[in-house]
């Protein structure tokens, strides 16, 4: 911010940061949980464990504690004095 970015601009880009790490995260939690099908479908009665709705609810339940989680990361960086940060720097 103190060169010249606006809230918008430091928003987005710790937005994009977590969630690179999120979706890097769900692409190997998804690659684990689809090579184990036959133990997943033995676990669950009359489930398909690449059932699109067993598939969703986790995706969207850690997506919702992601933008939760995220909330105070964005509050922290928009409190920072810019002028103690290249100080700092």
């Amino acid at each position: 911010m103190a060169l010249g970015a606006q809230v918008g601009d430091v928003t987005r880009r710790i937005i994009a940061g977590i969630s690179y790490a999120v979706a890097i995260g769900a692409v190997a939690g998804l690659a684990l949980g689809l090579a184990s099908v036959r133990y997943i479908e033995s676990l669950l009665y009359q489930v398909k464990a690449t059932d699109v709705r067993v598939l969703a609810i986790p995706c969207l339940t850690i997506l919702i504690a992601v933008v939760i989680a995220s909330v105070p990361a964005v509050l922290r960086a928009l409190r920072i004095d810019p002028v103690a940060m290249l100080r700092v720097e």
